[in-house]
Parts: structure tokens; sequence; C-alpha cells
């Protein structure tokens, strides 16, 4: 039986979200389809929460204990709104995160690669959204008319985080829209009216959000 312990770390390539693109001297980089806000990165990258090994990688990495931050691991317990322990407000554009800033801090590359890790999944925004534990490694299957046509079957984790990625550009729209000086009262009035119905529209999507907190709303 191998010992765990002596296997190495999982990193981004030993993901199933990550696709080479091209490369950097010796080694391949690609973008992160449940982390694309991260754009290129390098395939050595330590992995994160999102982590979901290769099948041809199962065994062959150990991976780091991290809080899983975009829904349950499979296969847990599920636990009650009731029973979860309270949490402070998410951080937002206008509420930002703030803290001490004096100082200096000493590290070397792989300790700036941690902290910018944890700060990503920390605080990309608005914090990573939790799947219902339901769809939790379901399949979204849309099936044509035609039954001589072949269906399409996409895992409802990706389809969920293209959905949480609309929602996350949407809101990045609305608060550079407010910050624009360029724009009138009444022009931001007006553009700030579409997005409002966008998310009216996308509240179909709502029964896939574990949290009520995360759901779309017009309002």
């Amino acid at each position: 039986m191998t010992d765990e312990s002596t296997l190495p770390e999982a990193v981004c390539a030993d993901c199933i979200a990550f696709n080479p693109e091209g490369r950097q001297g010796e080694v391949r980089t690609g973008r992160c389809r449940f982390r694309p806000e991260l754009g290129a990165i390098p395939e050595d990258l330590p992995h994160c929460a999102q982590l979901k090994v290769r099948r041809d990688r199962e065994g062959k990495v150990q991976v780091a204990k991290l809080t899983r931050v975009a829904g349950a691991p499979r296969g847990s317990t599920p636990r009650r709104s009731q029973d979860r322990p309270p949490t402070a407000p998410r951080p937002t554009l206008k509420d930002p995160v703030r803290g001490e800033t004096s100082g200096e801090i000493s590290m070397d590359r792989n300790g700036l690669r941690q902290v910018l890790r944890e700060l990503l999944e920390a605080e990309t925004l608005y914090g990573y959204p939790e799947i219902g534990r339901r769809w939790d490694g379901g399949t979204l299957v849309i099936k044509p008319a035609d039954e001589a046509l072949q269906s399409k079957e996409i895992p409802i984790d990706v389809f969920f985080n293209k959905i949480v990625m609309l929602r996350d550009r949407l809101r990045v729209l609305e608060a550079k829209i407010n910050g624009n000086d360029a724009l009138s009262g009444a022009e931001k009035i007006e553009l700030q009216g579409y997005i409002s119905k966008c998310y009216g529209t996308l509240t179909t999507f709502n029964v896939l959000f574990a949290d009520k907190a995360d759901h779309f709303s017009s309002k």
C-alpha cells in the first residue's frame, strides 16, 4: 500500500479543470475552468480548495487539507441551515475587508503564492457561493426534441461555476458604472435598470445555490 505522506502534493495540472494553453520555459501554462479570474497560471501552482483530481492522477498525489469554499465535499453528512455557525458578512466592493497594512513582510516565491491563493479564495469579490448539496456531482442533460439527435450532458458543477462567473461579472460591471464619473446620474440609473433586469432573468437559477443570501434578485 502506498504511503500518502510520501506522495507529491497535488498541483493545478493534476486537476480536471486545468486546460494547458502554452509554455513558459519548461513549465506548461493554462487556464482553470473553476478559477478563470486567475488568467494564465503555471501547471505547478499549488492547488486550491476546488481541486478535483484527474482520474489518471488518483493515488499518485496527496491533497492538502484546505477548506472547501465552492461546495461541500461529496459524501459528507448534510448539515441543516440552523446547525451552521454564524458567519461574518461577506465583503463587497462597497464594504471590503480592511486590516493592518503597515510594516514589512518577508517571504519566498512559494510563500507569496500561498498568500495570493488564500486571498483569492477568501475575497474574490464576493467569495465563492456554495452549490446546493442535492446538485453536487449531478449532471445537466440538454435533450433535443428530435430523438435522432444526441443529448448534451454538462456537469452541474461546471454549469454552476459559469452562472457564478456571470453573476460576479455583472456585479463588477455594476461597480464600474457606479464609479464612472463620466456618466450622469440619469445614465447610471438607466444602466442599473438593465443590470437589474439581467438579475431578474437569472432568478431561474436560484435553485442551484445552497444559501438564499447568494440568490439573484431584481431588487
